[in-house]
């Protein structure tokens, strides 16, 4: 069996936080095997009416998906994380899958908005648009956004003194 994924870009939230909404559908018989690689991202996923947050991952991670099986997703930015888990430590989701309801409020209304929408895709924008109203409300944190710029970097960073 294989599956069919599709990234859509961000168009209901700031950019600066969401790389994209995704979604992947399982098609054929059988189950399918999806490895996940680090990227440094986090990612808000709805699966059968649940809702959790996935990562940062250090590490590889394999998702088992049934036939037919469909996933929506909202993939947040390096250091965006804290947006949807407030004041909690980003380390405390690093490396794991934890219930939305443990690290984000008002998560009910939001698997209502999910479980009305008629296709993975429009999940995503229910997502994207939850993640949005919570964007208009965040301030980053200054000290990862400029770590996370100088990541992105194609020319080497000048150190100045010795280093440079």
């Amino acid at each position: 069996m294989t599956s069919v994924y599709a990234e859509q870009r961000a168009r209901f939230a700031p950019g600066r936080f969401v790389a994209c909404t995704w979604t992947q559908v399982a098609v054929g018989a059988g189950a399918h095997r999806q490895v996940v690689v680090p990227d440094g991202c986090t990612d808000l996923i709805w699966h059968e009416g649940t809702l959790r947050l996935v990562g940062p991952d250090r590490g590889p991670w394999v998702e088992e998906l049934a036939a037919g099986s469909a996933f929506a997703g909202v993939r947040l930015r390096p250091g965006a994380a804290r947006l949807v888990v407030g004041r909690m430590p980003v380390d405390e989701v690093r490396d794991v899958q934890v219930p939305l309801e443990l690290v984000a409020s008002d998560v009910a209304a939001l698997k209502e908005l999910a479980a009305a929408a008629d296709s993975p895709e429009a999940v995503a924008g229910v997502l994207e648009r939850y993640v949005g109203a919570l964007a208009a409300r965040y301030e980053p944190d200054a000290a990862v956004e400029q770590v996370v710029r100088l990541f992105k970097r194609t020319s080497p960073v000048r150190c100045g003194g010795w280093l440079g």
